[in-house]
């Protein structure tokens, strides 16, 4: 089983970098490209092992800056029309 989820660009406390710190032992794993609309996006998949559960982080800094930012609707479109063709390349 997979869990995939976004890797906010700035956590809470808005530090970067603050998955690599997980005692969990994430680390990158590669990117992948795709493309929504008119647009391309390179996004770094960060992985690790929780209790025997895959975990795939999705990383783009613009898309995905902090968790519940402000935008319209096209905004959110996008976020969610990249992470859905990410997860199915994954």
């Amino acid at each position: 089983m997979y869990v995939i989820s976004p890797y906010y660009d700035r956590n809470r406390k808005g530090e970067t970098g603050y998955l690599a710190k997980d005692p969990a032992g994430f680390a990158y794993s590669r990117n992948i490209t795709v493309k929504a609309g008119n647009a391309t996006f390179t996004l770094g998949v960060h992985c690790g092992v929780v209790n025997k559960v895959k975990l795939a982080f999705l990383h783009h800094a613009e898309l995905y800056p902090f968790a519940y930012p402000d935008g319209n609707a096209s905004v959110i479109l996008r976020q969610i029309v990249v992470f859905c063709k990410v997860c199915w390349m994954h």
